[in-house]
């Protein structure tokens, strides 16, 4: 089982089992970049990791819109906004159940 994917998949259940959207943005987004760590088979032990993995979402048709979503949710959270992430985390499970090794 490769760890990328199955850091994916807890960081979806640990949104799915709390109430704190801070924590559920935070794991939606970790766990978008997870999926990209493994989809494009990242080395997380490089320097350069976070930058080729923003440059790698971004290139992504799927996964940047809802990295971006997540981002904005954030900002608007943090000025005191109420955020839905519900739809987001949704399209983020089904990325992750498509992943077989999981």
């Amino acid at each position: 089982m490769n760890s990328h994917a199955y850091l994916a998949k807890q960081l979806l259940k640990i949104s799915e089992n709390t109430n704190d959207n801070t924590v559920k943005m935070q794991a939606i987004m970790r766990c978008i970049e997870e999926i990209a760590t493994y989809k494009y088979n990242l080395d997380d032990s490089s320097q350069d990791y976070k930058k080729m993995l923003v440059a790698t979402i971004r290139n992504d048709k799927e996964l940047y819109p809802l990295y971006s979503q997540i981002l904005d949710m954030i900002f608007y959270y943090l000025l005191g906004e109420e955020v839905k992430i519900d739809d987001i985390k949704k399209k983020v499970e089904e990325i992750v159940n498509q992943i077989k090794e999981i």
